[in-house]
Order: C-alpha cells, then sequence, then structure tokens
C-alpha cells in the first residue's frame, strides 16, 4: 500500500499507470504532433532542456484540452509514462537504506553529490532539475530519513540553497521534522545548526518560516522555508490558484533571499542558488510544481515574442521525467497541470478570446 496516494511504496511497486488500451475517438483525437520522444532531448551547447521551442500555441493547447474529457487526459497520461527511457540508478540501489521508497529511485547522471559525514559515499536522494531557460532552477528530494538530516542540511549549504519548498505537513507522521519549530529555538544535525526565526502564514495553505544556518566557521546563512500543507492525500489542490500563488510566492521571494545574500556576502554575485523542492518521495507533488512553473515561465516568455504565448503541458512533463524519475506521478495531476495552466493565462490575460473556454467536461475537478 502507498504511504501517500501521489507517492511511492516501501513494499511494492507504486501505482503508476504503465499501460492502457483504448480505441476511442476521442483517444486518437488528441495525439500531440509537438510532443517529442526523450530520446531527442539531447543538447547542443547553449540550448536549455526547457525552452520556446517544441510549444504549441495557448490557443491550440486551449482549443485541444477544453475538446477532451477526464478519461481522454487520463488515457493521455499513460502515453508519456509509456515514453520513460531506462536510467543508470546503480548507485542509489546500492544504498537501500537511504531510499524512502524501493521503487522510486534516484538518476545517477544528475544526482546532487553530498558527502557522507563519516566520508564512505555521496549518495542522497536528490536530482538536479531545469526550470525554462534556466539549468538547474530546482532540486527534486525525497522528505529527509532520520539518517539523511545532516546529508540535508549539507545539501543546502553546498548548494547555496536560499528556499525549501515543502508540499507535505512536517507533523512527525510520515515526514520526520528537519527544523526547529518555535521561534527561538534550534537543532543541531551534526555539524550544522538551524535556528528558527519566526514563522507567518502567508495564505490560507501555506506558511513561510526564516531559518538561520551555521557551519563551522563559515558566515551564517538566512533562508526562507515554505510549507504547504493543504495538499490532500491522494489527490491535488483544491483550487490551481493555491498553487499558482505558491509558486508566485516561491520565484519573488527566492529573487530577495539571494539579493540578501549577496549583500551579506556568502553568495557571489552570479551564483546558482536551486529551490529545493521535497514532497514524501520528490516525484509527484514536487514534480508537478516543478512542471507548472516550467510551462507558466514558458506563457509569460513567448508571450513578448512575435509567436505569441506558447505552451506543451506533455512536452514539459516528459522533459522533466528524464531528469526525475516518476515525475508527476498521477494522471489525476497531470489533469491539474491543464487546468491549471489554463488559469494562469487567464489571470494573466493571455486570451484574445475567453468565451471559447469551456471546462464543464471536468465539472468536479475544477471549481
Amino acid at each position: 500500500m502507498s504511504a501517500m496516494g501521489d507517492e511511492g511504496s516501501k513494499t511494492a511497486p507504486s501505482s503508476e499507470v504503465r499501460t492502457a488500451s483504448s480505441t476511442g475517438s476521442e483517444i486518437s483525437s488528441f495525439q500531440s504532433p509537438l510532443c517529442a520522444s526523450p530520446a531527442r532531448f539531447v543538447l547542443k551547447p547553449g540550448q536549455f532542456l526547457h525552452d520556446a521551442e517544441s510549444a504549441e500555441s495557448l490557443a491550440s493547447f486551449t482549443r485541444r484540452t477544453c475538446s477532451m474529457s477526464v478519461f481522454s487526459l487520463f488515457f493521455d497520461y499513460t502515453t508519456v509514462i509509456a515514453k520513460d527511457t531506462k536510467e543508470n540508478c546503480s548507485v542509489g540501489e546500492s544504498h537501500p537504506m537511504l531510499n524512502r521508497f524501493k521503487d522510486v529511485r534516484c538518476f545517477d547522471k544528475n544526482r546532487v553529490k553530498v558527502k557522507h559525514p563519516d566520508g564512505t559515499h555521496d549518495f542522497l536522494h536528490a536530482n538536479y532539475v531545469d526550470g525554462f531557460r534556466e539549468r538547474n532552477k530546482f532540486i527534486l528530494t525525497q522528505a529527509p530519513l532520520e539518517q539523511t538530516n545532516e546529508q540535508f542540511w549539507a545539501m543546502i549549504f553546498q548548494e547555496n540553497v536560499v528556499i525549501i519548498v515543502a508540499l507535505i505537513a512536517l507533523d512527525d507522521k510520515q515526514c520526520r521534522r528537519y527544523m526547529p519549530i518555535k521561534n527561538g529555538t534550534t537543532v543541531n544535525f551534526g555539524a550544522y545548526t538551524i535556528e528558527h526565526h519566526g514563522t507567518q502564514q502567508i495564505r490560507d495553505t501555506y506558511d513561510a518560516t526564516i531559518l538561520k544556518i551555521r557551519h563551522g566557521s563559515e558566515p551564517e546563512r538566512k533562508l526562507l522555508h515554505i510549507c504547504y500543507f493543504d495538499w490532500p492525500d491522494k489527490g491535488t489542490p483544491t483550487r490551481p490558484t493555491e498553487m499558482l500563488n505558491l509558486i508566485a510566492d516561491m520565484n519573488y521571494n527566492r529573487r530577495l533571499m539571494m539579493e540578501e545574500a549577496e549583500k551579506s556576502g556568502w553568495l557571489k554575485s552570479g551564483t546558482q542558488s536551486p529551490i529545493v523542492v521535497h514532497c514524501l518521495a520528490g516525484v509527484g507533488r514536487s514534480g508537478t510544481l516543478a512542471a507548472l512553473d516550467i510551462c507558466c515561465r514558458k506563457l509569460d516568455y513567448t508571450e513578448k515574442q512575435p509567436t505569441g504565448p506558447m505552451v506543451d503541458v506533455k512536452d514539459a512533463v516528459l522533459r522533466l521525467r528524464t531528469q526525475r524519475e516518476m515525475a508527476v506521478q498521477n494522471p489525476e495531476q497531470y489533469l491539474f497541470l491543464h487546468l491549471a495552466v489554463i488559469e494562469y493565462a487567464l489571470r494573466q490575460r493571455y486570451y484574445d478570446d475567453v468565451d471559447t473556454i469551456d471546462l464543464s467536461s471536468f465539472n468536479g475537478y475544477t471549481v
């Protein structure tokens, strides 16, 4: 049984659908010719994994989505996972006690290497993931285990992280607390001291905590921890608005925190600072957030181009899954992405004509 509806299982393969068959006309009409096979995602110098290419117009994407049903979108998700390619995951497989779920693997090719305190290995279940026109914008990782807490904070320090996004409540039930929870208190994980400097509820569904981290004689660092605590078990957020607000706050505060870190002197100008995102396994909810950010940033970028706003959810998910196995883990999350992208475009007024947008076939999935 899975620990969470969108995460892996400790005792059995995850519930992610691997095959499906149908001959319905609504299925054949959905196929997107713009979506590439992962074999094509070989980048030349200067190219980005997620760019303005391999996208369809917002108008075309919206017409196609509105013409579909829940079933046809769910079926299309099976065509996404059918294109997954075999990747080497041998390092993680050699450290089974450091994997939260045995069926959620960590790619070797882009894993974040973090030395264990005893120096015996450098495995942590975390992968670098590109954003839109930004390499390694994210690190997607599983929720820290008790035996990986020190390595987790070592990664935060090593990668110059200024913002952590947790998509699960830190309640010690499914995710052990890896940070202090009361203002003015501290916790120690090996050589790292984490101090709580206040929590504020930003919106109804998440709060933000200022943390300071100390390590040896290094300058003290300040970072922001955002905890989204309302992602329902075996589901998706109630409204896309909640995730869109979270992503906007995440990106805005990342810029502010990086500027402050540069002024403090511990972050050099131009140094990369990935956003660390985790849920339980670091693939379902975490992958959905990354994919939504990619699609929204693509809309923002292309809206200013002669082509007008462009987006392709399927292509974004295909590419994302080449960097984090099982990212966007179930068809409900895939459907949620489509609806959230349309809502974002509405909020940004990227549509010339909103009268043609009819999502009535998704009643029960929208509010």
